[in-house]
């Protein structure tokens, strides 16, 4: 095969594998986890008191993140940064705090409002490795508590819920059992 066709070839595998499938999914009853037989690799995992900030999950606006933190059944509350923001200016706190886009907002926010939560999404590469991480941050004191990551696989697995996402879930399941007294994942 020359190289022109190899990399026909390539480039169409590259993208067929790139196709993104993510389904909002229940946990299984059995087991407490979503359907994958993937492994995500944590990065950081501090032992903490997560009942104390189980009241409110802050996150990245996106259905999916949303539908499947909400499956997990932990937090009582998930909301995004502009839902936050709406309730401050409810509360009549938004001349305390002009922005809470940022890290010195949210950390303000945190005193006006009530405990909670952080997760953010980012990637990290590696040469031509690109990874997906969750970051479980407490705002308080911006320390990063929990940090998961899956690789993006585009050529062979593909990036979709039971390769990436699903595996990251089953990650923050299985940190929120280590962490609360209050809550178990099966």
């Amino acid at each position: 095969m020359n190289g022109f066709r190899r990399s026909i070839l390539l480039s169409a595998m590259s993208l067929m594998g790139a196709c993104t499938h993510m389904r909002i999914t229940e946990r299984n009853p059995k087991t407490g986890r979503f359907p994958t037989r993937k492994v995500a690799s944590v990065v950081k995992s501090v032992k903490t008191d997560l009942d104390r900030y189980k009241s409110l999950l802050l996150l990245p606006d996106n259905d999916f993140v949303r539908g499947q933190i909400n499956n997990i059944n932990y937090f009582e509350e998930t909301i995004s940064v502009e839902q936050l923001e709406e309730a401050i200016v409810e509360k009549g706190l938004r001349d305390q705090m002009p922005s809470i886009r940022d890290q010195v907002g949210i950390r303000k926010a945190i005193t006006a409002h009530k405990p909670f939560l952080w997760l953010q999404f980012k990637t990290r590469h590696v040469g031509a490795l690109v990874f997906g991480q969750f970051v479980l941050i407490r705002p308080d004191d911006l320390e990063e508590l929990f940090v998961v990551e899956k690789e993006f696989d585009y050529a062979v697995a593909g990036v979709n819920d039971q390769n990436t996402w699903y595996p990251m879930f089953n990650a923050m399941v299985d940190y929120i059992d280590l962490n609360t007294v209050s809550w178990s994942a099966s």
